[in-house]
């Protein structure tokens, strides 16, 4: 009776032993792939033929999503349209500065130089608005506008379309930018009711189109 208690508990002992070194080893597993996502993760954070793309179109979708809603399509598309058009120069300046591809780089010379006047233009009209009566149907469209422009910016997004070529990178991430362009413009168009920047608006669509066909065109 007594070898009987004795092995049980002895079976006991072992179960534990085992049952303990099972989840001693889960755990280590658990930690090591945590390590491994982490690392990974900061891998592609730090990618220098994305990341100095990626962060200034973030940026701009955060100032953007910050951005007061008046309700007024002037009003707040005049400012969405300033904070867009400098992330078209911050992206611009980043093929200029780290781009290897010399035409590109000379195209997007070009496309700066028409952003910077876009944002003296922009900066101009601001001054002459002020926020009037709201429209409903304006502020929905906007917010569906602003939503599909962040989601480009989370996983399954523009970054997946990415590779380790910094240039085609740029013209990827370029053209969408110019489309949320074109789209963020039309809507203003349907609502606005300030001529000049219904004008401005206009002509960003036209010049857009433009440079997202360019784009296209230069790579393949």
């Amino acid at each position: 009776m007594k070898l009987i208690k004795n092995t049980s508990f002895h079976i006991v002992g072992v179960a534990l032993l085992l049952t303990a070194g099972l989840l001693n080893a889960c755990a280590q597993s658990t930690t090591l792939a945590t390590r491994a996502a982490r690392a990974g993760a900061k891998v592609s954070t730090d990618d220098p033929a994305k990341t100095p793309l990626l962060q200034p179109m973030r940026q701009m979708m955060d100032k953007i999503k910050k951005l007061q809603t008046t309700g007024d399509p002037d009003f707040d598309y005049a400012f969405r349209a300033k904070v867009h058009t400098q992330g078209a120069i911050d992206l611009l300046n980043q093929e200029i500065q780290n781009g290897k591809n010399d035409s590109l780089k000379q195209a997007a010379k070009t496309m700066l130089t028409t952003a910077q006047a876009d944002m003296a233009a922009i900066d101009g009209l601001i001054r002459q608005i002020k926020p009037n009566r709201p429209n409903q149907a304006f502020v929905q469209q906007q917010s569906r506008n602003t939503e599909a422009m962040a989601l480009k910016m989370q996983q399954g997004g523009a970054e997946d379309k990415l590779s380790d070529n910094f240039d085609k990178n740029f013209a990827i991430l370029y053209q969408e930018h110019r489309q949320d362009a074109i789209d963020m413009a039309n809507t203003y168009l349907q609502y606005g009711n300030n001529s000049a920047l219904k004008s401005f608006a206009q002509q960003l669509v036209t010049k857009a189109q433009q440079n997202i066909e360019q784009l296209k065109a230069m790579v393949k």
